[in-house]
């Protein structure tokens, strides 16, 4: 607790420094949907892309239409599901993930994602979809 409150007190580093060092005690983290019919439907992706820019390994649940649809369009490789049919289960991801060149995969394509949602991109996107094909600076 004292090094989490030194490392927020601190002006160069603060809160950057705190995510980092919380972020690199894990060899991957989980993401699962969260299980109301609506999440399950139109999914919350930005948890995942969230953790994804941390750079950490994301191992998805996939579950509902939504996570389906997001990890099979970026054809990200770190997934399991519950029913095991066309996903592997938690058991066979994670022991898929104990090589390190799995975990690298996972990070590359993830990082590659988050890049797709950063939100400069995302503006840019919208204004070529409005018709604005110009230059700009978001």
């Amino acid at each position: 607790e004292d090094k989490m409150n030194g490392l927020l007190a601190e002006n160069e580093y603060g809160t950057g420094m705190l995510y980092y060092h919380v972020f690199r005690t894990f060899d991957v983290i989980i993401v699962t949907p969260k299980e109301t019919r609506d999440k399950l439907r139109y999914g919350s992706i930005q948890r995942i892309v969230s953790v994804m820019k941390s750079t950490v390994p994301v191992l998805v649940e996939v579950q509902g239409s939504a996570f389906e649809h997001f990890v099979d369009g970026y054809e990200y490789p770190c997934v399991y599901s519950k029913e095991g049919d066309k996903y592997p289960s938690l058991e066979e991801a994670l022991d898929k993930l104990k090589d390190v060149s799995a975990r690298k995969k996972c990070q590359e394509v993830g990082l590659r994602i988050a890049e797709d949602f950063d939100p400069d991109v995302m503006v840019k996107q919208l204004l070529n979809t409005l018709g604005y094909h110009g230059d700009f600076e978001c």
